[in-house]
């Protein structure tokens, strides 16, 4: 028999194979655990945090569309007061807290209207834009912000309700005008929002009720059928 003969044999299984140990129940129990979503990118944050953050940007966005409305129609003479007449910013202020029920005064008494006011549709229209806003508003802070709680949920637009109010409560100070003796169209005293109880009430009806809706339909896909548990 020639030296360069070789055999072949069956080696068997290999040591670290039967080494492996078998699955126990709680790996088994580990897998049917549910993984986390990978398309979910909700922020993790301080519900207060949250809701102070989306106020204030809401606020602000409101703010600036109701400004950039405002310098639209002053640039086309619109409201033709000339030097004489309220400056955007402060003309931006009351349409914008008028736009969410807030009384305008003059001299402490309810006036109809302001005599540069734009007419038409205009009204009618950017009276939609606190409703739009807050709407997004309350609907970004619930679907991006991990909210586990209703209490945390309660805090976020708690937050958002009262950080946008201080807001139109600053604004309500700051945006007034007093008219010179002889302006044409216009009477005499100052015109401005109401300061009192009814600001807050009016506006922070208004926020709540339209963040709250937003959050309502952000939280509707987390709520699965009542069967499944």
């Amino acid at each position: 028999m020639s030296q360069d003969r070789r055999f072949e044999y069956d080696k068997g299984p290999r040591l670290e194979d039967d080494a492996t140990p078998p699955e126990s129940d709680d790996d088994a129990a580990g897998d049917e655990r549910p993984t986390s979503d990978a398309g979910d990118r909700r922020v993790t944050v301080a519900p207060w945090t949250a809701g102070s953050v989306a106020g204030v940007s809401a606020f602000a966005i409101m703010f600036a569309a109701f400004y950039q409305l405002i310098a639209a129609y002053a640039a086309t003479g619109s409201y033709g007061q000339g030097e004489s007449g309220p400056s955007n910013w402060v003309i931006t202020g009351l349409t914008t807290l008028a736009n969410h029920g807030v009384t305008i005064q003059q001299g402490g008494e309810p006036i109809d209207g302001i005599g540069m006011y734009p007419v038409g549709l205009v009204p009618s229209v950017s009276a939609l834009i606190p409703a739009v806003v807050l709407l997004a508003a309350g609907y970004v802070l619930v679907r991006y912000v991990a909210l586990e709680t209703r209490r945390e949920a309660g805090l976020a637009v708690g937050a958002l309700c009262a950080s946008y109010i201080v807001l139109a409560s600053g604004l309500a100070v700051l945006a007034q005008w007093t008219p010179d003796s002889g302006t044409e169209g216009m009477e005499e005293g100052t015109i401005a929002a109401a300061t009192d109880l009814s600001l807050i009430v009016t506006v922070g009806g208004t926020v709540f009720t339209f963040a709250l809706i937003g959050a309502g339909i952000a939280a509707l896909p987390r709520l699965g059928p009542a069967g499944d548990e």
